[in-house]
């Protein structure tokens, strides 16, 4: 197991193509649906103590969900970043999912317009991690499945990490199967923001 696995703040970005036609976003009221962490949401980590890559998988259903209040641009917490409020945040399908209502602010708008134009469509949760599973074979990294985590915080992101926790979205969407080799390790790490909490 990653050495103080549970006392740091860990983040995921998550990202997939979708059709602009399919996205379900609410101009009027500047709401836009989100899925925050998906079914196949398993990805690739760096463990920075041990020097070594597992994989971490979020379990949906250990999702605590009462801290998560407030979006904000690019895991950056603070007022000046405060872009929307989080609502009705819900297991569904499988899948953790939430709807932000935007700021009517000029930075707000600016953002939640970047959604409806399809110009960006992935979100990244920050997140403390208070049981896992973990599984080892030989050959192959830790798998660590992560049964109870608390997120803290949602953030609008450029790029993602899970290829399922985008904008919410009907059925119909192009597909796209994540790339996990050991080349895409140093970009994947770039892509991984953590810190510790105090």
């Amino acid at each position: 197991m990653p050495k103080n696995l549970m006392d740091v703040l860990h983040s995921r970005s998550f990202e997939k193509k979708i059709r602009a036609d399919t996205i379900l976003i609410n101009h009027e009221t500047r709401t836009v649906p989100f899925i925050l962490v998906s079914k196949d949401n398993a990805g690739e980590r760096y463990d920075w103590w041990e020097g070594r890559i597992y994989i971490e998988e979020l379990d949906p259903k250990g999702a605590i969900l009462t801290e998560l209040r407030t979006f904000f641009k690019d895991h950056s917490p603070s007022v000046d970043n405060a872009i929307g409020r989080v609502e009705n945040l819900r297991l569904d399908g499988g899948e953790v999912k939430c709807d932000v209502v935007f700021g009517s602010d000029e930075d707000s708008l600016k953002v939640f317009q970047k959604y409806a134009e399809g110009i960006l469509t992935d979100v990244s949760i920050g997140y403390t991690i208070d049981e896992v599973i973990e599984t080892e074979k030989k050959g192959e990294p830790t798998h660590v499945l992560v049964t109870k985590f608390t997120i803290l915080e949602l953030s609008a992101v450029w790029k993602g990490f899970d290829s399922g926790a985008i904008v919410g979205r009907k059925a119909v969407e192009d597909q796209r199967t994540p790339d996990i080799s050991k080349l895409q390790i140093a970009k994947r790490n770039l892509e991984i923001y953590t810190r510790k909490v105090k």
